[in-house]
């Protein structure tokens, strides 16, 4: 059971969920007329930005021993990795608007931000679940862009929260998160990436 909990929790790891986010979003709204040399661009972009550099910077961390393992186990150690997380967004947002994609993909990137930055205010003084951010920020986002775009990607809700039971379970069989830390960073996620997706109605009207 813990090995798929681990299995899990890799797979869903919260610095591939922005890539993940693109890749759907590259493949399952107007996007996907895209040249596939264009969404590989944008893909490895997302890649590169939100997961690959702030992975390596953890690994410098850990290596200088100013964090104990990639899942940032203690609460003091997470600090620093969710600055870096708030900049790598910021930057891949930026890499995306420079290639011209539309407004309301880059408002899930303020909503994102804003998760982190709620995230890292409560890290002082209680454990919240990144893990449970990224996929509760995923399926917001899925479900912001389904209402701007109006389609209904109903198999895709609900493997998303499929997803979300097995992540939010493999970190509590795990015993990193208690049930309410996972709620929380879950609640938090999505609330956050499915209320910035609003902001693309100001956009419209400015």
């Amino acid at each position: 059971m813990k090995l798929f909990a681990n299995i899990t929790s890799i797979l869903f790891h919260p610095l591939l969920m922005v890539t993940y986010g693109v890749l759907l979003a590259l493949n399952f709204t107007y996007l996907a007329i895209y040249p596939f040399t264009m969404k590989l661009y944008l893909a490895g972009g997302a890649l590169l930005c939100s997961a690959i550099i702030p992975g390596l910077l953890i690994l410098l961390m850990i290596k200088g021993g100013a964090a104990t393992d990639m899942e940032l186990s203690d609460r003091r150690e997470r600090a620093v990795p969710y600055l870096i997380f708030i900049t790598a967004n910021m930057v891949c947002m930026f890499y995306l608007s420079k290639l011209q994609m539309p407004f309301w993909i880059l408002s899930m990137f303020i909503g994102i931000c804003l998760a982190l930055f709620v995230a890292l205010c409560v890290n002082f003084f209680w454990k919240i679940s990144v893990h449970a951010i990224g996929i509760g920020g995923l399926l917001g986002a899925v479900m912001g862009a389904a209402q701007i775009q109006m389609i209904n990607p109903f198999w895709m809700f609900i493997w998303i929260i499929l997803a979300s039971g097995l992540v939010c379970t493999s970190r509590i069989i795990l015993e990193k998160h208690t049930p309410m830390q996972t709620y929380a960073g879950y609640g938090l996620g999505f609330i956050c990436t499915f209320g910035a997706s609003f902001m693309n109605f100001i956009y419209l009207l400015i």
